[in-house]
């Protein structure tokens, strides 16, 4: 039965009240005891409502107090360890949130642009094979790895995000979309011959781009070192402008813009020297991209430089050390790895495309040679381990090693690592544990490998009379004062002991998306 609200405001509504009560007397007759008597104590302690005071600023006052309730209700639930957010997200949905640390005595200025930088290698869809990942299971599937992305970009909300094995097919008909639901533009490339490749993305409200290059390392030129073998792998570089409002708001900004790069360097057991070269690449076409700015721009005030990505390189090989240890001198470990890569014979049928994928949904798309593949048939003058305890080099690789390190000490500009300088505060049982330059222990996580393989790096100007940082890591405040470049924060990585009990390679249900991690740091623009 309606209640007339007109007859009401009119002061004719008690007949209706009454006949609202012979009603609802005659519905509780029916019903157990128990629950008349309920009913009669809720309608007693319940008091009729004249309509006439339901205004909207009562209507909207009874939302903002029952909001309050709720909040309260979550603030509860969060104090428990409970995450009310989470509550609804199926199980294979979910994922390991980690902590972004902020480093410590390290305070950022109120008055300062500050801004998020992520690096993720998200593995390609047409990377996947069962055999790679044999206890992923639906995990892998790009129905759930995608909700899973995604979600972390939200989750972690980083203002630039440079990421690796990005499909080419998945970014037109998806992450090119839903970035821009979320406020990134972005931009991508890769070799025509590869089914992924390398994007940046990055928040349109404090960015504009305005000029991009690209690293093509097959072609590129390296001094007196040529390619030795077909990669494919390519390095983006974008020079983002501030936008007006950024200007107008932080107008001590020293600099006239960011250039940023990302890359995904050549993956095989024995492609070390290869890398090597192409982190000489890396900093050569930098430098080149930034004089070709300043002379466009008519810029003398300089471009806070990064670079990020998957370098397929840990701290102690030599691709690393090439750039971050200059001037470089290979010796021990690194000496022994770099000089056994170059008794490696690459087939002349690498970079060819192969029809060997396996179920597009689950696996990827067909015709791609997966990551670390190896389409050289191991022979009687094929090395077996590309980590010996001990390798003899010939003078012609003792010549090609010698070539490389003078290529690097050549070449006027380095890269400095955010979590190398500021990862050891932060977490320091997970700094320096394999390496001396205070890096983590590991960024890739996978069935059968895991080590540190991704950087975040400032990029800057090296000076080979005055500066040795081969054997000294970077402080700090040498970045801040020197690159205008101060580090606030550091997305923090698991131990091994925090990725759980064998099998615990990833990607895993309700664990992580990708086999990688995704590193992020926060930075102060001064």
């Amino acid at each position: 039965m309606s209640l007339n609200l007109e007859e009401t405001a009119n002061g004719n509504g008690k007949a209706n009240e009454e006949n609202i009560e012979v009603e609802t007397q005659q519905t509780t007759a029916s019903k157990p005891e128990s629950a008349t008597k309920k009913s009669k104590k809720d309608k007693k302690s319940k008091k009729s409502r004249d309509p006439s005071t339901l205004t909207p600023e009562y209507i909207e006052e009874q939302r903002r107090l029952r909001n309050l309730k709720k909040e309260q209700k979550r603030q509860e639930l969060l104090a428990q360890g409970i995450n009310p957010d989470e509550a609804s997200t199926p199980p294979n949905l979910k994922f390991i949130k980690r902590d972004f640390v902020s480093i410590p005595k390290q305070y950022g200025s109120s008055d300062s642009f500050k801004i998020k930088i992520m690096t993720y290698n998200v593995l390609a869809q047409a990377l996947i094979r069962r055999k790679l990942f044999p206890t992923s299971g639906t995990a892998l599937k790009w129905t759930n790895r995608s909700v899973v992305l995604l979600d972390e970009f939200k989750h972690y909300d980083a203002d630039i995000v440079c990421l690796q094995e990005m499909d080419f097919i998945q970014y037109n008909s998806f992450w090119k979309q839903e970035f821009e639901k979320i406020g990134y533009s972005s931009k991508y490339y890769r070799e025509e011959a590869k089914n992924h490749g390398v994007a940046v993305a990055f928040k349109k409200d404090l960015f504009v781009c305005k000029q991009q290059s690209f690293i093509r390392y097959d072609r590129e030129k390296s001094g007196v070192i040529s390619p030795r073998t077909v990669t494919q792998n390519v390095g983006l570089l974008v020079y983002l402008e501030f936008t007006p409002q950024v200007l107008q708001k932080y107008s001590n900004l020293s600099r006239n813009g960011i250039i940023i790069g990302t890359t995904h360097l050549f993956w095989h057991p024995f492609g070390t020297y290869e890398r090597s070269r192409q982190t000489y690449l890396v900093l050569k076409k930098f430098k080149e991209f930034y004089h070709t700015l300043s002379v466009l721009q008519n810029n003398d005030r300089g471009f806070y430089s990064f670079f990020a990505g998957d370098f397929n390189s840990q701290p102690f090989d030599t691709p690393y050390l090439s750039i971050a240890a200059k001037p470089v001198k290979y010796s021990g470990r690194g000496q022994t790895v770099i000089s056994c890569s170059l008794s490696y014979q690459f087939s002349k049928n690498r970079g060819v495309i192969e029809e060997d994928g396996d179920n597009e949904e689950e696996e990827g798309a067909e015709g791609e040679e997966e990551e670390g593949g190896n389409v050289e048939k191991f022979g009687t003058n094929q090395p077996k381990d590309p980590v010996p305890e001990s390798f003899t080099p010939n003078q012609e690789q003792l010549e090609l090693v010698n070539d490389m390190e003078k290529l690097h000490n050549d070449l006027d500009m380095r890269a400095v690592s955010l979590y190398s300088i500021g990862y050891k505060s932060i977490h320091p049982e997970n700094a320096g544990f394999d390496n001396e330059r205070n890096e983590p222990i590991f960024s890739n996580w996978a069935h059968t490998w895991r080590g540190l393989l991704d950087y975040i790096f400032v990029i800057t100007k090296w000076d080979s009379q005055k500066e040795d940082y081969s054997q000294k890591v970077d402080s700090i405040e040498e970045v801040s004062s020197r690159d205008n470049v101060k580090l606030l924060k550091l997305l923090k990585l698991p131990m091994p002991k925090d990725m759980g009990p064998e099998p615990s390679g990833q990607p895993r249900t309700g664990q992580y998306p990708s086999d990688h991690l995704c590193l992020m740091a926060e930075v102060e623009l001064n």
